[in-house]
Order: structure tokens, then sequence, then C-alpha cells
């Protein structure tokens, strides 16, 4: 008799059940796929429909729009714990991590450090600085991986054999994409920022999913969309950067336009005189970013701070991948990557799978989910219960029954 795959029946937040109704996708499909991007919830639906609403009806909108993204970036400030004018609003992460990279100052033989497994939106900006004399070093991970048969999170002492006195930054997602290993950001910045070195965080598959300091953290400057964690249409996202480090980046900012100017003018002409930028994160500003997007951002950060909590949040997540843990192990399943909390994200699990026929059948039986080098990845929101996870673990067993390779 095959062992029962059956999860408590309990969750740590059985309240999360009430907010499941906010996402009628999920009443047709097993959607496990939140760090691709959540399915959109009624919270944001109405939003975007009382934008639409005050473009039709409204013949001056633009400024209330504005507000609410002025709203939006108090909001971030709130949820990431900084002061909103160290907040950039940008289009997405790519940009506000360019913000950083392409301000940096460098001499030609100075490096960066990065790991072999780093997102390539966050690679490769450092990469293109290659030319001008920035060597980029890359942690050699991939292949002890490989050999010890487990992904393992980051920390201080994984860059140490690569930092030296011409290392000026470290690059690093705090949750990696394709693993789930949540690196130890804050080890990191506290070896490494006193000795000068600046650390550049990609936070996107943290934000949303559980809480963030980036003041207790000590990160020099960190980028993340709003489009995953924090369930915003594509087109708007956050460029953070500590006050203390606006003085070791070039005073030009990468992108210039009339929100990045402190002294333009309110009837909009460009006289001759020296620009002056804003003192701090806003010189990177897009005046005209996703305004339908932050009245979206605006709807699910009230909800997520003041309604669910990021801790709530962060729990009752952790919450399902306890149970998809215990279910995988009752059927041979193995999970890549850490297996604590600490070293291991709360909603993204990647299973060792890696027959085509699995992404098939889970198609076939309206599980999504997504193929990845290391295995199936597995992708919590906050809308998915117990009753989720039972559903995969009963196509898990289908494909098992059925012959379907396991690795």
């Amino acid at each position: 008799m095959a062992p029962s795959t059956k999860t408590p029946s309990a969750s740590s937040t059985p309240y999360f059940a009430a907010y499941r109704h906010l996402v009628p996708l999920v009443s047709k499909a097993t959607y496990l796929n939140a760090s691709i991007a959540p399915p959109s919830n009624l919270l944001v639906h109405d939003a975007i429909t009382s934008f639409a609403h005050e473009a039709l009806h409204n013949p001056t909108p633009k400024p209330s729009w504005l507000a609410t993204a002025e709203e939006v970036r108090c909001l971030l400030g709130r949820y990431i714990h900084t002061d909103a004018t160290n907040i950039a609003l940008t289009r997405d992460t790519t940009e506000g991590l360019n913000n950083f990279i392409r301000g940096l100052k460098f001499k030609p033989g100075d490096n960066v450090v990065i790991l072999d497994t780093e997102h390539p939106h966050h690679a490769y900006a450092w990469m293109a600085l290659r030319p001008l004399g920035l060597e980029v070093r890359q942690v050699p991970t991939i292949a002890e991986a490989e050999r010890a048969g487990n992904v393992v999170a980051a920390n201080a002492e994984t860059f140490a054999p690569f930092v030296d006195d011409r290392t000026i930054a470290i690059g690093l997602s705090s949750i990696m994409f394709h693993s789930g290993q949540w690196n130890d950001l804050q080890n990191i910045c506290d070896v490494y920022r006193p000795r000068g070195i600046h650390v550049l965080a990609d936070l996107t598959q943290q934000v949303g999913f559980a809480p963030v300091d980036v003041t207790k953290l000590n990160v020099s400057a960190a980028s993340f969309s709003l489009h995953k964690g924090l369930n915003t249409p594509i087109g708007l996202a956050a460029f953070y950067v500590h006050p203390d480090v606006l003085a070791d980046i070039n005073p030009l900012p990468a992108t210039v336009g009339f929100g990045s100017v402190a002294n333009s003018r309110a009837d909009v002409l460009v006289p001759a005189d020296e620009i002056v930028y804003h003192p701090n994160a806003r010189r990177h500003d897009h005046l005209n970013l996703s305004l339908i997007a932050a009245a979206a951002a605006k709807a699910y950060l009230h909800f997520d701070l003041d309604v669910m909590g990021p801790e709530n949040v962060e729990s009752h997540l952790y919450g399902l991948g306890d149970a998809l843990r215990m279910g995988c192990q009752k059927i041979g399943v193995r999970i890549v990557g850490p297996e604590d909390r600490k070293s291991h994200a709360p909603h993204l699990y990647i299973l060792d799978l890696h027959d085509k026929s699995w992404i098939d059948l889970f198609t076939e039986r309206g599980v999504l989910v997504t193929p990845y080098r290391l295995g199936v990845r597995v992708s919590f929101g906050f809308y998915n219960n117990l009753e989720d996870v039972d559903r995969l673990l009963e196509v898990l067993q289908e494909g098992i029954k059925a012959g379907i390779l396991i690795e």
C-alpha cells in the first residue's frame, strides 16, 4: 500500500484561508508558480479598475496618480525599514541594479565578486563593465554542488578566497531564483562593508515573501521588482541606496530626466544653469513610470502591511513548505537545497525531478510549476493552502506509479 501523502489538516496561520477568495484563478488550477509571477487578485483588479475609471472621467488625473506613486514610495519604506527618500521608483530590478553598478567608481584592475549562479540580469550588468577594466570574479559553486549533491547558501566565507584589496563590491541575490537558497546577506555585510566593500543585493525573491530590513542589513544598495511577491503588474520596481553610500556613487545618474533634477522649474523651461540633482535616491527616479502599476502596488502593499503582515506571510509560506517536505519525504522525492529555514526561502522549493514527462503530467493535471536546471520549481503565494500541497503530492504519486523517473 502506498504511503499517505496527506498533509496535516491545520495550518500555523489558518486565517489565510479567508484571503484565498481574493485570487479567482486558484479555484481553477493549482497555481504553484509565484516566483515567476503570482496570479492577480481582486485588490489589484479593483485598483486597476479605479485607475481606468479615473482615466475615463477625470480630465486631469495625473496629479492624483503621481501622489499615489509617492504613497507607494512611503509604503515601501515601511516594508524594508528605511526612509522613503532612500528609495527611487524604477521600471524593473535591472534598472535599479544598473543605477548602482554604472555609478560605482572604479579603476582598471579593480574587481567585483558574484556567484556563478547569480541571476543573469545582475551578472550581465557587472560583466558589461569588463571592457572598461573591471574584473568580474565568479565564485564557482556549480561543480561542488553537483559533486556533493546539495546546494548550500552563501555567506561571507564563500566569498573570502576571491576578495582582495582590489575588490570594490559583492553582488548577489538574497534568495536565489533557481534553488531557493537564502544567502546570509547579514553575515556578508557585517564582514565586508566595514572593509569598504559594497554589497549590492537583488531582493526580488524576498520582498513580499518575507520581511526585509535594509537598515539592519547595512546593505549598500538593493533593487527589487514589485511584480512577484508584491503582486503588482510588471513595470514597477524599487531601488534602495544607503544614504552614506551616495557619496561613493557618480553624482551623474545612469539615466537623467525631469525626475532626477532638484532645481527643475515648475514652468518646465530648462535654463542653462548648472543641474542640481536630488541629494538622495530620488536622483534615479523616472517621472513617467508605470502609474497604473503604482495604483495596484498601493492597494497590495496596504493589504500586505496592514492586514496580513510580512512576518505572518513568511510563517504561512514556511508552513506550506514544511508540509511539502514531509510529503515528499514519504514518497521518496528529494528537495534540493538547504533544509534549515535560515538558509532556505519560505516560498520556493526545487524538486529533484528531471524527466521531461513530469512537466507534461503537471500540465495535464492543472498543476502549474516551472522546470529549471536543478529540477522542478514549486513556489507558493499567500493564496496557497495545504490542499494545494496535497494536490501536488497526489500528482507526484501518480507519476511515480506510472514509472516516471525520480532523481
